[in-house]
C-alpha cells in the first residue's frame, strides 16, 4: 500500500500541475486527493493490506478532484 500511495501522490501532483496549478499548490492538493488516483491505479490490482477508503469517501473525493480548477 505504501508504494501505491507514493505513486498516486506523485501522479496526482503532476496531473494537477499539468492542469495549471503551481507546483507547490499541486503537491499540497495531492495530499488530499491521492486516494482518487490510487483508486484508479488499483483497479484490477491485488493489494497487500486493506484498502482504507470507503466507496463513499472515494466518490466524494473524486467529485471534488474533477471539479478543481486553478485560480
Amino acid at each position: 500500500m505504501k508504494t501505491l500511495e507514493q505513486t498516486a501522490r506523485r501522479m496526482c501532483g503532476l496531473d494537477l500541475h499539468q492542469r495549471g496549478f503551481p507546483l507547490d499548490e499541486a503537491e499540497s492538493l495531492a495530499d488530499r486527493f491521492w486516494p482518487v488516483v490510487a483508486n484508479e491505479i488499483r483497479q484490477g490490482v491485488t493489494l497487500v493490506g486493506e484498502w482504507p477508503f470507503t466507496v463513499e469517501e472515494i466518490n466524494v473525493l473524486t467529485a471534488e478532484y474533477q471539479a478543481l480548477n486553478p485560480q
